[in-house]
């Protein structure tokens, strides 16, 4: 389907909701939306060089040092 398809189909099945389940369908949405955005910051910050960096092994030292703290 595509992309003008799936939006009139999105459109014909809202028409007829009440405005109590429009409410559900907007905060399904914001969902949607804000995960993927989540995910996407998710993504940079995984590989940016400081994270890359601090899973090196020149840092497991820090797991010996705070194994007490860690559970």
């Amino acid at each position: 389907m595509q992309a003008l398809e799936v939006k009139q189909k999105l459109e014909e099945i809202i028409s007829v909701l009440p405005e109590s389940k429009l409410k559900e369908v907007i905060d399904f949405a914001s969902y949607l939306r804000d995960r993927e955005e989540v995910e996407e910051l998710l993504r940079m910050q995984m590989s940016s060089k400081a994270y890359l960096d601090w899973l090196s092994p020149e840092n497991d030292i820090y797991d010996k040092v705070f194994k007490d703290e860690i559970k």
